[in-house]
């Protein structure tokens, strides 16, 4: 709770004693003058608030002076992360993906559709379950399309540019039709979130934000005035973290966003690839400029996004757990160089559990499932190693047939620090958004000592990084979220 939050119930729970208090006055013989006791408390309230207030003036004009400072002084520009190849890289991946079969003797999904939903311009998306292997067809009065199935689920984009919807759908592997079609009539789910939180359907059942389309299109870039202020304003904190222990490094660990790293899915009526330097290439140079290590993992996604697991969900937004494990490889073979014993578990030392699970954000905001109705075939990944006691506490997801993290819960909170109990590991501080939820515990599990805050609600605080000395801040930050960085 917030100080002047704290300041507000004190002084409420002291008026509601109020009656009693003059009660007990009167028993006892004793004076209680109610106005005089407001005045006192409105006196002690007005005190602590100006207090407060100056407080935060001193620290606004102190941190003015740190960045003039900083901006007098030339920025010594670090050159990029170099790359040290792993001594045997497809141990750290997965196999490459292979083409679904259908079985019909094993095969036990019906044909169904859920709903549709405007996704962009003319187009909705039509989300139902299918069999496993299926080439699903959907025929209404504006022509046919077509969806591979993606474990026995299929999101088809589907030209119908009225408010109600007539549509045959069919399935077929290898050019013979698989049992009987399906006359779906309904109405279009027109959803309303602005472009925040508005989404829309691109190819091979994948789901986008709208606000993905700036960075796709390089329209949002970053004009000199900001792209000075943050290198200012980080190389400070760099200079200010070299003070902390032994001298502390901050990371910044770059995700981009799934339209980045498929470019092929995204339609031409809806967005086309910008041409030139983006905002993601803008925030990789001025924060190495700023003397931030940066680690980009656009070259590794681009280079497994055909691996048998996705680097991301189809229907939700985030990374699903085999992008956050390359994130894991390359972030953790870095810091290695300096602790040997924290060098990135392999690919084998984990289960990857495939299965149906709900909770992804897409369907939820196409306004087509509000209740889990719609479960993506996907996975979740597990240790299969002996776990110490602070990570094997750790809960990652709501339930076990979810993939919604619990990045909002108390389970990683602001300011919550993590033992592990082994000094010959790192410390870390970590800056994260939603996309944190999905690594922490791989995180946790290669460090000693670990503090973690979340992004959408924190200030950058010097002092409270101070008291946990770590031996690197790390942002994790994914590039639809870059303000956390540039505003923060």
């Amino acid at each position: 709770m917030k100080y002047s939050h704290r300041l507000t119930a004190l002084a409420l729970a002291l008026l509601c004693l109020l009656p009693s208090m003059l009660s007990c006055g009167k028993k006892s013989g004793l004076s209680v003058d109610k106005e005089q006791a407001l005045a006192h408390l409105e006196a002690s309230a007005a005190a602590a608030e100006a207090k407060k207030d100056a407080v935060k003036k001193e620290q606004i004009a102190a941190n003015k002076v740190i960045a003039e400072q900083a901006a007098a002084k030339p920025v010594e520009a670090k050159p990029p992360v170099e790359e040290i190849p792993l001594e045997n890289p497809d141990e750290y991946a997965a196999p490459a993906k292979t083409a679904e079969v259908y079985d019909p003797a094993a095969e036990h999904r019906a044909l169904k559709i859920f709903g549709a939903a405007s996704s962009d311009g003319d187009y909705i998306a039509v989300y139902g379950e299918c069999a496993t292997g299926a080439l699903v067809t959907v025929k209404n009065d504006q022509g046919t399309f077509t969806v591979q199935s993606f474990g026995g689920n299929f999101a088809a984009r589907v030209k119908n540019p009225a408010n109600a919807a007539s549509l045959e759908v069919t399935q077929s592997y290898n050019g013979t039709q698989i049992g009987d079609a399906v006359t779906w009539q309904g109405n279009i789910i027109r959803p309303n979130y602005g472009n925040d939180w508005g989404v829309w359907l691109g190819g091979e059942n994948q789901g986008f934000f709208h606000k993905m389309i700036p960075d796709f299109t390089h329209t949002n870039l970053l004009d000199q005035a900001t792209l000075d202020s943050v290198r200012t304003r980080y190389a400070t904190r760099v200079d200010a973290l070299k003070t902390i222990g032994d001298g502390c490094e901050m990371i910044a660990l770059l995700i981009p966003s799934a339209m980045t790293v498929y470019p092929e899915l995204v339609p031409a009526e809806v967005a086309v690839p910008g041409e030139g330097e983006s905002r993601f290439d803008q925030m990789v140079k001025v924060l190495t400029e700023a003397g931030v290590t940066v680690i980009d993992v656009r070259e590794t996604f681009a280079a497994h996004k055909n691996d048998s697991l996705p680097l991301y969900y189809r229907y939700d937004s985030h990374w699903a757990d085999y992008g956050s494990y390359l994130a894991y490889v390359e972030l953790f073979d870095y810091i290695s160089d300096r602790y040997p014993d924290a060098s990135p578990r392999k690919f084998s030392e984990f289960t990857w559990e495939w299965g149906y699970y709900t909770g992804g954000d897409m369907p939820y905001y196409f306004d087509v499932d509000h209740g889990g109705l719609i479960y993506e075939h996907t996975y979740i990944r597990k240790m299969n190693f002996d776990l110490i006691p602070a990570v094997k506490a750790l809960q990652r997801y709501n339930d076990p047939e979810s993939l919604a993290y619990r990045s909002y819960s108390d389970e990683v909170v602001s300011g919550k620090t993590y033992n592990s109990g082994r000094d010959n590991l790192p410390d870390l501080y970590v800056y994260r958004n939603s996309y944190g939820a999905s690594i922490y515990d791989l995180i946790l599990e290669r460090s000693d000592k670990i503090t973690f805050n979340p992004t959408f609600s924190y200030t950058y605080n010097i002092a409270q990084i101070k008291k946990t000395v770590p031996d690197y801040v790390v942002y994790i930050m994914s590039e639809w979220d870059f303000g956390n960085i540039i505003d923060n």
